[in-house]
């Protein structure tokens, strides 16, 4: 009876530390969210989200909503997955699974659970508080899980072969041009069956399926879909877990940090006497391995080529409901910040990579110094926006401007990289924060454009203390032949100017005090 009984408690101890480790788990999982400002930025952002649309009232077309909650809150695992990756990866909390009680599967679970319950939490507040609260939210809420659960296990996939935040971006751009592109189907723009093989087209079915009728055999389909998704998302992310985090070897290269590997480059560039040029080396000869400067190069060139196109095609759709050619100007200036807030985060992670590495300690008491890191950063960040925004504002069109107008643009769109590059990478403690202060970012860089166009003199102005205020609103008074357009180019500058020196005077002083 003892022996019996004696098996029993052992069987039962033995079950409950099997499921020990899993809980212990997702309690790390959700303390370093929190940690990190993930789950307090959604939180900012749902709420901040929530108030603009009970501010637009009942006129707000249900179709922005839908594509509000499958573009953002449903789709977060796949970027912050990547980074609880790599941020485990660096601190070796991957490699002490190889020892540990908890296994790929659990690990993943944690994983996705987590985010997943955040990607639904903010789902629900977005739509309850435009569409209330009725039965049929729970086919959004239950097609928002499942996608939301693929999402991650896709966002592991993608991530788990990489070691640096930055090769990453590269790989995760391609990935969300692939699978956003069914949202072109549902503006109506291009169409084709090979989108139902993708995961958003059944997330904005069951999105739309919680708002409104929607054929029967698409909901079926949907379903079908993310169940059957999510399940082979699942092996194919555990294959990855036991192919490439558990792998020995080279640790891989980091963007800005040279390879492990020597090659034909590094022996016939002779090594520079000046700290500014040695750097500058450096950093030329690992861009001209990796893609992801071109990409972040050719990237605003393409959005102003794809908004040439659509642009034209949209106001002919929405003639009956809006005249956007009233809009064209701000939509056209709005490309002086892009460029600059690609470059921006570039820097911006580049400096947490080398904080996090102490690379940064290094430079305090090297013949760079750590001022002249910083402006060594800002500088290239300037030098690399101006590059990129130039071409951008030629090709976009829309409006016609003088070349001057143009210039000025493009120096004030310049001179906010350096700003969103420095703020990101000295205020974020490493790479979590940095995205998740990147969110914050992109209000700040878009926000003040979507200001000018909907908020009237002198209302507008309280959105000018944001340096990205100026580029936009330069470019609009330019084109609209506003007789103040010098004086806003200057007090732009004066902003820009006042921004960078208080992260150095403010900023600076705490991060070397932090390290």
């Amino acid at each position: 009876m003892r022996s019996n009984q004696s098996a029993r408690q052992d069987d039962a101890h033995q079950e409950r530390s099997a499921v020990h480790p899993v809980v212990e788990m997702l309690k790390w999982d959700i303390r370093l969210q929190f940690r990190y400002g993930i789950i307090p930025v959604y939180v900012v952002l749902t709420s901040l989200l929530v108030l603009g649309l009970q501010l637009a009232g009942q006129d707000i077309n249900p179709d922005i909503v839908i594509l509000l909650i499958a573009t953002d809150p449903a789709v977060l695992g796949f970027y912050f997955i990547a980074v609880l990756v790599l941020y485990e990866k660096t601190e070796g909390v991957l490699q002490a699974l190889v020892v540990s009680p908890l296994d790929a599967t659990g690990y993943l679970f944690s994983k996705a659970a987590s985010l997943s319950t955040l990607a639904v939490s903010a789902s629900f507040a977005v739509a309850v508080s435009e569409f209330g609260l009725s039965p049929r939210i729970a086919v959004l809420l239950f097609g928002v899980l499942l996608s939301s659960l693929l999402i991650v296990f896709l966002g592991f996939v993608a991530v788990s072969r990489f070691d640096s935040i930055n090769e990453f971006f590269l790989s995760a751009a391609v990935w969300g041009t692939i699978l956003f592109s069914p949202i072109l189907g549902y503006l109506g723009l291009f169409n084709t069956p090979a989108f139902y093989l993708l995961p958003v087209q059944p997330l904005l079915i069951t999105i739309e399926a919680g708002v409104r009728s929607v054929s029967l055999w698409k909901v079926i389909y949907a379903f079908a879909y993310l169940v059957v998704g999510t399940t082979l998302t699942f092996l194919w992310a555990r294959r990855s877990f036991d192919r490439d985090i558990l792998r020995q070897g080279d640790p891989g290269r980091k963007l800005g940090h040279g390879s492990t590997q020597s090659t034909g480059m590094d022996r016939w560039m002779p090594m520079p006497q000046s700290p500014w040029v040695g750097l500058l080396v450096t950093d030329a000869k690992n861009w001209l391995r990796d893609p992801m400067l071109a990409f972040a190069a050719a990237g605003p060139l393409l959005l102003a080529g794809v908004i040439r196109v659509i642009a034209p095609v949209i106001t002919t759709r929405l003639a009956g409901i809006v005249d956007l050619t009233v809009y064209y100007p701000v939509i056209a200036g709005s490309m002086a910040v892009f460029g600059p807030g690609i470059f921006g985060f570039i820097v911006g992670m580049l400096i947490l990579e080398d904080r996090d590495t102490d690379i940064l300690t290094a430079y305090r008491t090297s013949p760079l110094s750590l001022n002249g890191y910083l402006l060594y950063r800002g500088s290239t960040t300037f030098f690399f926006s101006f590059l990129s925004t130039l071409p951008a504002l030629l090709v976009v069109g829309l409006v016609q401007s003088s070349a001057l107008i143009l210039l000025g643009t493009v120096v004030l769109g310049a001179l906010s990289g350096p700003v969103i590059g420095l703020v990101l990478g000295l205020v974020a403690s490493n790479s979590i924060e940095g995205i998740a202060l990147s969110k914050f970012m992109n209000i700040v860089l878009l926000g003040p454009a979507l200001v000018i166009a909907v908020v009237s003199e002198p209302l507008q102005f309280l959105a000018s203390i944001l340096p990205m205020y100026w580029p936009v609103k330069v470019y609009v008074a330019g084109v609209t032949g506003q007789s103040n357009t010098f004086a806003l180019f200057v007090i732009g500058v004066g902003v820009h100017l006042i921004a960078l020196v208080s992260v150095a005077k403010l900023v600076v002083p705490k991060t070397i005090t932090r390290r």
